[in-house]
């Protein structure tokens, strides 16, 4: 016969042990994950870093709402610097993120712009957004967040869930739509 005692021991085992082999399952899971850095094809590493700076200020990620960093839409803008109908904005965009880190520099960041915190980088935004590189670098920001995931941008469908829509392959009309009377 099973004390009350011995019982509760036995359990207090048992749920230890079965909590460290749910943590050393996760802690394998973790261990066998890395972060995947993908390389850039046409963006240098120094204008990947201005870039993805760049797009997070024109639509910054808030508290459980994600932003252009989350759908990676610096990962468009490389891809788009290979596409010939964007062949004309590429010097104007390469030429403002230069600008963007000698700015940047100017105010003391030895890193460039991606080095500063969200103030100096807003400020340095506000003196040049009327530059034409701005405008050309905040479309294929917003194109990258909000366009087909298949062209390297809004990842994992983050653009959608921004407008807090569900993603579909196709949009029907609604229940009686197409035949109501007129």
């Amino acid at each position: 016969m099973t004390t009350r005692r011995a019982f509760l021991a036995d359990l207090t085992w048992a749920a230890a042990t079965g909590g460290a082999a749910v943590q050393l399952g996760l802690v394998s899971m973790l261990a066998g994950c890395e972060r995947r850095i993908e390389p850039f094809a046409r963006l240098s590493p120094a204008e990947a870093r201005t870039m993805r700076a760049f797009a997070a200020q024109i639509l910054p990620s808030e508290p459980g709402l994600p932003g252009a960093e989350d759908a990676g839409a610096v990962f468009f803008v490389d891809r788009a610097f290979g596409d010939p109908f964007f062949a004309d904005t590429v010097p104007i965009v390469r030429a403002g993120l230069a600008e963007l880190d000698a700015r940047a520099r100017g105010a003391g960041a030895r890193d460039g712009f991606a080095s500063l915190g969200d103030a100096e980088q807003q400020k340095i935004m506000r003196l040049v957004e009327n530059e034409p590189y701005f405008a050309a670098a905040r479309t294929l920001v917003l194109i990258g967040t909000f366009g087909d995931p298949s062209h390297g941008g809004n990842r994992g469908g983050v653009g959608m869930r921004i407008m807090r829509m569900d993603h579909r392959p196709s949009y029907t009309a609604p229940y009686g739509w197409y035949d109501a009377h007129i």
